[in-house]
Order: C-alpha cells, then sequence, then structure tokens
C-alpha cells in the first residue's frame, strides 16, 4: 500500500523567515519543487520557492489588481474572485498532483500563497495528501523595516498596514487544518527547539531530530546573521491607531506559537473585525495623503523621525 504523501505549506509575511524554514524542511527531506526562485542579495540562502508556484500566483495577483502585501480588506474578495474566473483551484490541482507522485512529500513556500490558503488545502486533499501549515512569526516594526531595506515601493504605512491584513488572514485560513507557528527569532537563535516541537505536533514526515547528518546540515544552513534588520517603531513610524493594532495582533499571534486555544482565536477575530474600520481612518486622513506624496526611500531617517510626531501623531492621524 502506498503511504499518505505529506504537503507542507510555509506561510507568513514577506521578510518573516519563510525561506529559512522551507530550507530547513528541505534538509530533512521534503522536496521543494524545481526549478526555485534563483538566490539574490536579499535572500542569499535562497528563497527555497518553486519558480511555478511563483508566477501563478503573479499572474492571478495581476488578474485581480492586488499587491503581495495589500493593505485592502477588499483584496481578499478581489482574489477570490480572479482565482475563480482563472480556474486557479484545476491548474494548482494538476500541478501539485503531478509533483507529489514523482516526489513524494512536499513543501511550498512563497509569501504570496497567504492568498491562496484554500485552494492548495483543497487541492491537497483532492490528490488524496495529508496537509498541514507552518507559519512564520515577526513583529510588525521588523518586516516593515527589513521590506523597506531591500524592496522599492510602497511606504512604511501601507507596509504595516500590509502585514496586518495578510497576517489576519492566514491566521483564519488555517483554522482548517493542522497547524503551527514559529517565531522568526526563535528559529535563528536555536532552531531546533521550535522545528521539532512543531514537526511533532504536525507528525511531519523525516523530521527527526535522531537523523544526525540532517542536523548537521541544518546547522550549518541556519544563519543568525541573516538577522540583518532589527527595527522598532521607532524607525516606522505610522499612525497610533494602525501602531495599537498592529501591536495587538502581533501579541495574539506570539501566543499562538505556545499555546492555539479558544481564547487567543476570539481575540484575532476581534481584531479582524476591527481591521476594516482603522484600515479606512488610517487611508482617508489628509496626513496619510500627504504622506504618500513623498515616497519614504527618499526621506533620511534623521528627517522621518524628526518630523513623525507632526506628520504621524497629527490630531487627524490619531483621532
Amino acid at each position: 500500500m502506498t503511504p499518505q504523501r505529506h504537503v507542507v505549506y510555509v506561510a507568513g509575511s514577506g521578510r518573516s523567515g519563510t525561506s529559512t524554514l522551507a530550507g530547513v524542511l528541505r534538509e530533512f527531506g521534503l522536496h521543494v519543487p524545481a526549478p526555485e526562485v534563483e538566490a539574490d542579495a536579499s535572500n542569499p540562502r535562497g528563497f527555497s520557492e518553486p519558480r511555478w508556484v511563483v508566477d501563478h500566483h503573479d499572474t492571478l495577483l495581476r488578474a485581480a489588481d492586488v499587491q503581495t502585501s495589500d493593505p485592502r480588506p477588499l483584496a481578499w474578495h478581489l482574489v477570490d474572485r480572479a482565482s475563480a474566473e482563472a480556474n486557479a483551484l484545476g491548474q494548482i490541482r494538476v500541478w501539485l498532483g503531478t509533483q507529489l507522485a514523482a516526489h513524494g512529500d512536499l513543501v511550498v513556500k512563497d509569501p504570496r500563497l497567504l492568498w491562496f490558503l484554500e485552494l492548495w488545502l483543497d487541492a491537497a486533499a483532492d490528490a488524496g495528501a495529508r496537509a498541514s501549515c507552518l507559519t512564520m512569526l515577526r513583529p510588525p516594526a521588523e518586516v516593515a523595516g527589513s521590506k523597506a531595506a531591500y524592496y522599492q515601493g510602497r511606504g512604511v504605512v501601507d507596509r504595516v498596514a500590509g502585514w496586518i491584513n495578510l497576517m489576519l488572514g492566514t491566521e483564519l485560513a488555517t483554522r482548517s487544518t493542522p497547524r503551527a507557528f514559529i517565531r522568526y527569532a526563535d528559529l535563528l537563535r536555536d532552531w531546533d527547539e521550535p522545528v521539532f516541537r512543531a514537526a511533532a505536533a504536525l507528525d511531519l514526515p523525516g523530521v527527526d531530530p535522531a537523523d544526525v547528518a540532517a542536523v548537521r546540515r541544518v546547522d550549518a544552513f541556519v544563519d543568525p546573521s541573516l538577522h540583518r534588520v532589527g527595527a522598532t517603531w521607532a524607525d516606522v513610524p505610522v499612525p497610533a491607531p494602525l501602531r495599537t493594532l498592529a501591536d495587538d495582533l502581533w501579541a495574539a499571534l506570539d501566543a499562538l506559537a505556545d499555546h492555539d486555544d479558544a481564547g487567543t482565536r476570539a481575540e484575532l477575530d476581534r481584531l479582524r473585525a476591527l481591521y476594516p474600520y482603522v484600515h479606512r481612518k488610517v487611508a482617508a486622513s489628509p496626513a496619510r495623503r500627504i504622506a504618500r506624496l513623498v515616497p519614504s526611500e527618499v526621506v533620511p531617517q534623521t528627517v522621518r523621525r524628526g518630523v513623525a510626531h507632526l506628520l504621524w501623531r497629527s490630531p487627524d492621524a490619531t483621532r
């Protein structure tokens, strides 16, 4: 009898350590489908992302007119509609079934995966595979600061709001399947404890502390120096309502790494209901509109800190 295959979906906002976690799982024998996205300066040890997955998600997001870290609550509906019109589930089902048949247990990772998790979970079930989700957690100021350091485009307000929108959606989508959460700092500081704890909880194939050769490979692969951006709110000035919501969301997500209980889920439901109101207030603020005229990357950090109390703490921006 053929053993049931397992597919692990690595979720989490970009710049939160998803590449490192997917690479760890590969060292223990889970397959990352080729060809992969090539490494670059922002991720020198590789992304561990299948090129087909990235391209497929990019096509769907363009059709929906949605950005990878889109802060709009409406974006979830736009993605769902574009996915249905493109028969995204059918395409994912074919690709995933082919990979499982050819390679066995898989790890699938892409920062865009957040928007399409339900489709991937359905495709795994259709293929008769066992699915689980591992979500990486990193504080929002660090995520926004890391994205600002390596990516052009959006300002810090959009980056923080995008983190809130995506992490709220991810948490809800993963409730329907076995899941675990790993803090980025824990992974880099002492990877074996959080990884083996999650592997035991999810019964991940092959992730075994007795596999001495794999443990040595992971020891060589995980590089604590990759924690290159340690931004705080002093470096990421955002409107007070957005910062408060981000702090509350981080506290709830951080708790999930230790206990995924009804109380924590209820708090996340509260924050999910609150977010559209906060987003609307922040997006409509005159101070917010003014700030959008000047890309944050062209404003020296010392200047941004100096005007933060004027631009982001004005009565209009914080009411």
